[in-house]
């Protein structure tokens, strides 16, 4: 395997890459909106007016105390990176640093003193403004202060404009004006993965493994995924023209659609015989209790006796879904997940909310390294309640809460503010959710992991991905994407079990393995 930075790395990649294939915004918010403006301008101008505000939510609301000498640093560099780069130049000494433009130049010297500092970035703010109107405005000044300052924080805290900042709620909500389509990128092209039930894309008869040529007759070579959808997405009644290839039929196929109101599905529901459920959730929108409920009801009348909770590949979402999710297999009260700002006093608790919940049904939780946010909260829940098994691999180990801040101009800020932790107080950042039994992915080259190396919890059972594919397929059972080796072991384990224990599972887990072996 390659080492657990690079790897952690990568994973943060996919997870953003997975909002995108969703056509979701890269949400990974945690925690009520607070929609509250805060501080006004010192002056009489509306210069760096927001600017300040940004300031002023860092230093009072960051989980961490702020450096306000790095911050100005962060945002002096950001203004300075934006202006004209072949004639701005910046010498850093160590007592003092100087700009230069052309035949013209300013000091600046940065301390730890807010007031100071801030007195400082005016200097520099002023002197590109006057120096660089060619290639530096008020506003673009003001806003790569905003960037450099967000991107010397942590990699979750995120300036928006205000059409980034209205799409971002819109699509919070779980629903979009958009084509119905999953995507994905590989080999540097952009394809289409699946199309939604009666979206625009799968009434108009677009296919899996179809690649986008142009949109709107612009070439998408070299897009993003996020690129890509983003121009895929847009007001309902609006329409698009794509350009597609389809390489089953050696042709390209050219589609005009009209966007619609798309209702994000962020939970599936199947019944994989007559005693186990099997609940898939994509991600965490306003829609996810909803939707889940829905399954819940379906698996009622089935009598359906334990469930498989695959949260595989899911990068999270609202926090206040993943506490209604949870409540519905924990007792009422019992804690979900509690989050802890800078200061002490900055305490919350979260716990189950019904008293009518499955606490007592048998449930597996399917975990693997992209699943983050949302999802560990729900696995960690799940894990301490010392009644479910958690099946997979360790989850991606995002444990900080993001609150969603609207500036007074209408953009808006998403600032880390806590870190949240598990009920037994697990630091999720640190180990992430760590499964009982490790399904170790050797066809792509993982090894069993070095206990040593690893946190305070450690998996009790760990089984390879080739050994289960050969088990179960001897046995008849047939394994593809959807239905894989994980879930057929999740499976076995709960067949036949009526009451939730954590024991029980594990006893069960050990006699396939033993049989594995054999």
């Amino acid at each position: 395997m390659n080492p657990k930075t690079n790897s952690r790395k990568y994973a943060f990649s996919l997870i953003a890459g997975l909002f995108a294939l969703l056509c979701l915004p890269q949400v990974y918010t945690l925690g009520p909106a607070n929609f509250k403006g805060t501080a006004d301008a010192g002056f009489f101008n509306n210069d760096l007016e927001i600017f300040e505000e940004v300031i002023d939510l860092v230093s009072e609301k960051y989980v961490y105390s702020p450096d306000h000498k790095k911050l100005f640093s962060a945002a002096i560099e950001g203004m300075i990176k934006s202006a004209d780069s072949m004639e701005v130049t910046l010498s850093k000494n160590p007592g003092i640093n100087t700009l230069r433009y052309k035949n013209h130049s300013t000091q600046y010297k940065l301390s730890y003193n807010r007031s100071h500092d801030w007195d400082e970035l005016q200097k520099v703010y002023y002197f590109l403004l006057d120096h660089s109107r060619n290639t530096a405005t008020k506003e673009t000044l003001e806003n790569s202060a905003i960037e450099g300052i967000m991107k010397s924080l942590d990699t979750y805290s995120q300036y928006m404009d205000k059409g980034s900042f209205d799409k971002s709620m819109r699509d919070t909500e779980g629903k979009y004006g958009g084509l119905g389509m999953v995507i994905t990128m590989k080999d540097k092209r952009l394809f289409v993965v699946k199309t939604m039930g009666d979206s625009p894309a799968e009434k108009a008869g677009i296919l899996a493994e179809d690649s986008f040529v142009s949109v709107n007759g612009k070439s998408v070579t070299g897009l993003h995924i996020e690129e890509l959808a983003n121009l895929l997405r847009g007001y309902p009644e609006t329409k698009v023209t794509l350009t597609l290839s389809r390489p089953s039929e050696n042709r390209k196929i050219t589609y005009t659609l009209t966007r619609e109101i798309i209702l994000i599905n962020t939970v599936e529901y199947k019944t994989l015989d007559d005693e186990i459920g099997y609940i898939r959730i994509s991600s965490f929108s306003q829609q996810t209790e909803k939707q889940l409920k829905a399954g819940l009801e379906q698996a009622k009348k089935r009598g359906v006796k334990g469930f498989v909770l695959d949260l595989r590949e899911n990068p999270g979402g609202l926090l206040t879904q993943s506490v209604k999710v949870a409540s519905h297999f924990l007792f009422k009260g019992r804690m979900v997940v509690y989050t802890q700002g800078r200061a002490e006093d900055d305490y919350h608790d979260y716990r189950g909310l019904y008293k009518d919940s499955l606490h007592q049904v048998p449930v597996a939780v399917l975990i693997n390294q992209y699943s983050a946010s949302a999802a560990e909260i729900v696995a960690g829940a799940l894990r301490d309640s010392g009644k479910a098994v958690i099946v997979g691999e360790n989850s991606y180990g995002k444990g900080s809460v993001q609150t969603i801040f609207r500036l007074s101009d209408g953009s808006g800020l998403r600032l880390t503010t806590s870190k949240y932790y598990t009920p037994s107080g697990i630091d999720i950042t640190e180990h992430g959710i760590v499964p009982e039994i490790h399904i170790i992915n050797d066809d792509a080259g993982e090894e069993v992991p070095d206990k040593a190396a690893k946190g305070p919890l450690q998996p009790t059972l760990n089984l390879k991905v080739s050994n289960l594919n050969k088990f179960f397929e001897k046995q008849g059972v047939t394994l593809n994407t959807e239905h894989d080796a994980t879930v057929e072991l999740a499976h076995r384990i709960l067949k036949n079990t009526t009451v939730a224990s954590k024991k029980r599972s594990m006893e069960k887990a050990h006699e396939i393995a033993a049989n594995i072996n054999y």
